[in-house]
């Protein structure tokens, strides 16, 4: 009876996918795609907020995204664009319609239709019901099992509330190379659809090629997120052959470089964010008014899943220094110290005390010491926390081993200075948009923009161009005034 039932169940459960139009299976419905978007929707601007600096970029993302969306396989879906604060170079799609981008993606493509082809490559995830196929398939066990049980009802409203809890990490979901392949093929589609050059596709993927060579903030999660680049470049060329021959008009549309170049002039770069600037390896913690200066041979950033973080360059695996915010409602009614010694402990570690030390501004500050062991071997953790306002700054270090007379933490705690006027009153690095003038080469372009020649390679790269090509004179070209030490 049992198998009959979950044999009714994947029948029951396989519906038609708008895009392809083959029956598949998929126990997530419209509505449910549209709910589980719209509650995950609020974590993702919680953990990453929006960037809302230059409105007009905004818009341009708003406009672009819903004229694609009209011409896809769901235009009735209630459809949002949103640019999300973070340096990592990515876009990404929730069920239900809900699209971002990030801000070091805007940063580096470099025109309207190199924007329509991220775009329409995200909008195909959901058009295509990718996510909501994954999920179904991560469920269908459990819900296999509510069937065979008198609790079919509870158990399965329980798998559905889990598909919903999965918020933020739906975000990072690691579609198959089909998946893959269908979005770049469908999504140059509907950028056709839409009027967009499907050229901006191909150039979109071909210039972020080329700032895979530079391990910058984040470029290397949207590799791993949107595999196999260079089957991915073939693909989409062999899709514009067959787009000059069926619709040739479409590859002459302007791609709209200049208008797009022009509407990131002053937008953010590097690794900050509205709420933590980096400059000259110093954390400026606006938010806290904490101004923290990375030890020597360090890099901070403003890591994915935390409000910022340092690591030591070429040891990012074992030690790492890393602040992230936990809200006063999820304390559940425990004070923050008390909060995250249950945390660790439930986590398995040990408590090993705890040791007192003090800013270069005089606030105080009692950091636990933890030890435990790993898959990967030891781990020591040191952990201490910031009451500020709705919620608590949680500081942590870990490393493979502690001293008993040393304190990492305790180290960069004791050179922190919590000035918060200070803090708001540093800006961060900046693009701004000029002109090729008549002889100048990128290195030229480089002393310009960071007064070092020697990121020539990055800033061709970053307006999309290979260093080997000179810049055409009167061209508008981005120079950051910073580059991410990472990408060099």
């Amino acid at each position: 009876m049992r198998r009959l039932c979950v044999a009714a169940l994947l029948l029951a459960a396989c519906a038609t996918n708008p895009v392809t139009h083959k029956r598949e299976f998929n126990i997530v419905s419209e509505s449910q795609e549209i709910q589980i978007g719209q509650q995950s929707h609020e974590q993702v601007i919680r953990q990453f907020g929006v960037y809302d600096e230059k409105p007009e970029l905004n818009r341009l993302v708003d406009t672009i995204g819903h004229r694609i969306a009209a011409t896809s396989d769901r235009p009735n879906l209630p459809w949002h664009f949103t640019v999300i604060d973070t340096p990592m170079v990515n876009a990404m799609a929730l069920p239900g319609g809900y699209i971002y981008v990030t801000r070091g993606m805007l940063e580096r493509i470099n025109a309207e239709d190199e924007l329509a082809g991220v775009l329409g490559h995200e909008i195909t995830h959901v058009t295509a019901r990718h996510a909501a196929a994954q999920m179904s398939r991560a469920q269908v066990a459990q819900l296999g099992l509510a069937l065979g049980s008198v609790i079919a009802g509870p158990q399965a409203a329980q798998t559905y509330g889990q598909l919903v809890e999965l918020g933020v990490n739906l975000l990072f979901l690691r579609y198959s190379r089909g998946q893959e392949s269908e979005a770049d093929l469908v999504g140059t589609e509907y950028t056709t659809r839409a009027h967009f050059n499907p050229v901006g596709v191909e150039r979109m993927l071909v210039g972020l090629q080329r700032l895979d060579k530079h391990p910058a903030s984040g470029i290397e999660r949207y590799f791993q997120s949107h595999p196999d680049p260079a089957k991915r470049v073939r693909d989409v060329r062999k899709k514009l052959q067959e787009i000059a021959t069926t619709n040739p008009a479409a590859l002459s549309i302007d791609v709209k470089r200049d208008p797009y170049v022009r509407v990131t002039d002053g937008i953010m770069t590097g690794n900050s964010t509205e709420r933590v600037v980096i400059r000259d390896n110093t954390i400026y913690d606006r938010e806290h008014g904490m101004i923290l200066q990375a030890p020597g041979g360090w890099i901070p950033t403003t890591s994915e899943g935390a409000l910022f973080a340092m690591t030591p360059k070429g040891r990012r695996q074992n030690m790492a220094f890393i602040a992230q915010e936990v809200e006063n409602r999820q304390l559940q009614g425990y004070d923050a110290q008390s909060a995250m010694r249950n945390q660790f402990q439930q986590m398995g570690l040990q408590f090993a005390g705890s040791r007192q030390t003090s800013t270069a501004t005089g606030q105080r500050f009692v950091i636990d010491v933890w030890t435990g062991q790993t898959d990967s071997g030891p781990v020591g953790v040191e952990t201490t926390q910031f009451p500020h306002g709705d919620h608590v700054a949680v500081f942590m270090f870990l490393t493979p081993s502690l001293s008993r007379y040393q304190s990492p933490l305790g180290e960069i705690l004791q050179r922190a200075v919590i000035d918060r006027a200070r803090a708001r009153a540093v800006e961060p690095a900046r693009i701004h948009v000029s002109t090729v003038r008549a002889g100048e080469s990128w290195s030229d372009l480089a002393r310009r923009a960071t007064r070092n020649p020697g990121d020539a390679e990055i800033i061709a790269n970053m307006n999309g161009f290979d260093v080997k090509e000179l810049p055409r004179t009167g061209m508008l070209v981005k120079l950051p005034e910073e580059i991410i030490p990472e990408e060099k």
